[in-house]
């Protein structure tokens, strides 16, 4: 099934924060986004004007995704007066909801966008409800009801104490502290050439060995005008990860990483308004693109079932410069056969494949010009029939002569795999496979230049099986 994932916050006209903001991150890092929205805002990047309070509705509108799809993780984002704030704690208790809370009070603009002094019946009613709290350094501050000596040029250790003060904050009096919550402070540390972000987990308990921080630095941009949305983009990213299913360690470093590269591009508007852009890159669009070019060619007709593994098949895309397993996309879920056709269990996305993705990094360092990879379902007559009346070549790998220590690792696996095939073979070829091992099925695996290469190679391969 695929991960689901809730946003209850404001929706911003210009889709840079807010609700528009979540949505457009949930599907960047691959779980559907449902919404909830608490309040219509009239803003723009640089100016807030108002907003309309949807609480009336609030209820009915949690309740019906609520009480339909398995959701279990949400992101809080504008809360806009009491009755929002019930509605919103009664939800998140009623249905076990693990929630991350964005603090905000006050918009980028620099306007109200919750009621005077809701801050406090906030930290009463909903903070010991949180999984994560993710506030700026005034934010932080202003909760923990610190006083900052040195403001944004803060000493590390200040900022540790506001974060513990926090986390205490984030349960309910005379209860146990068993589950694992954190606190992450946005631009918590500040020099002339980086900003850090202060990340503090609770294990079990309070004591000193139960509290574990960590830094998250990065290099400060010197940027004019204000940048719209970044506190949304980067709360829901943590949502969106957890929802993946990463312990929370895992999925704020993800939600870092996610950010910083987001935060290296942004869309210009007049006024000097910034918004981070959210969009997918040509580049990336162009391998999504030759990905469904060979996936549409091979789910058309019933006769490439035959090709699909009991694993599954999968068809990985990368950049010509990928380096990494995010920089090359795949199936999600891979594809399989619904009434005899083949038939994609997801979307196309980066950072998704894993076994061909290894297959095209292990290549890569090889022969750069790889950047497609099949796995097809091995048959012992094909090989034959298509060495003999193809001009595609083929290798056979013996999983059996690995060395103990890469047979432990699948990636040094894969490494090994490609390696031996050049050692053998002088090059790449078009088709490595091999015969299995223990727990491990028969493979073959295609490789090629582009998609057309790759449809290329699978024509020949489907029209020579089919004579036998």
């Amino acid at each position: 099934m695929k991960t689901f994932c809730l946003t209850i916050a404001g929706s911003d006209p210009t889709s840079g924060a807010g609700i528009q903001a979540d949505i457009r991150t949930f599907d960047r890092i691959g779980v559907h986004p449902f919404s909830v929205i608490t309040a219509i805002t009239y803003q723009n990047a640089t100016d807030f004007v108002g907003y309309k309070s949807l609480s009336a509705d609030l209820g009915n509108q949690l309740d019906s995704i609520l009480g339909s799809y398995p959701v279990k993780f949400v992101k809080i984002g504008m809360i806009p007066d009491v009755k929002a704030l019930d509605v919103i704690v009664e939800s998140v208790k009623k249905y076990e909801l693990f929630a991350v809370l964005d603090p905000v009070s006050v918009s980028s603009a620099g306007a109200r966008i919750s009621s005077e002094g809701l801050e406090l019946e906030i930290e009463r009613d909903l903070f010991p409800r949180l999984k994560i709290l993710t506030p700026n350094v005034n934010e932080a501050s202003f909760y923990a009801n610190t006083e900052l000596l040195n403001g944004h040029e803060s000493n590390i250790e200040e900022l540790k104490n506001i974060a513990k003060i926090l986390i205490k904050k984030m349960y309910r009096e005379g209860i146990l502290p068993k589950e694992e919550k954190a606190v992450v402070i946005k631009s918590a540390g500040s020099t002339k050439d980086t900003v850090s972000d202060l990340v503090c987990i609770k294990r079990n308990g309070f004591t000193a060995d139960n509290l574990e921080f960590k830094t998250y630095t990065k290099p400060k941009f010197s940027l004019k005008g204000n940048v719209h949305g970044t506190g949304c983009v980067f709360s829901s990213a943590i949502t969106g990860f957890l929802a993946k299913r990463f312990p929370i360690s895992k999925a704020i470093e993800k939600a870092e990483a996610f950010f910083d590269y987001r935060f290296q591009k942004f869309i210009e508007l007049p006024n000097k308004g910034k918004l981070l852009d959210l969009t997918i890159p040509e580049p990336k669009i162009e391998v999504i693109n030759q990905i469904k070019e060979i996936y549409n060619y091979i789910s058309k007709s019933k006769k490439f079932s035959v090709l699909i593994p009991e694993v599954r098949m999968n068809i990985s895309g990368s950049l010509p410069s990928a380096a990494t397993k995010e920089e090359i996309a795949g199936i999600e879920g891979r594809i399989t056969i619904i009434n005899g056709y083949p038939h994609a269990s997801g979307e196309i996305k980066f950072g998704t494949s894993d076994h061909t993705a290894r297959l095209i990094l292990s290549a890569k360092k090889f022969d750069k010009s790889i950047n497609f990879a099949m796995n097809l379902k091995y048959n012992p007559n094909w090989i034959m029939t298509i060495q003999n009346n193809t001009d595609l070549d083929l290798q056979e790998i013996i999983r059996e002569n690995q060395p103990p220590k890469i047979k432990q690792k699948e990636f040094s696996t894969m490494q090994w795999l490609i390696k031996e095939s050049v050692k053998r073979y002088g090059k790449i070829p078009d088709i490595i496979w091999d015969k299995g091992a223990s727990g491990k099925e028969p493979i073959i695996r295609l490789f090629g230049k582009n998609s057309k290469n790759m449809i290329e190679k699978l024509e020949k391969i489907i029209r020579t099986i089919e004579k036998q």
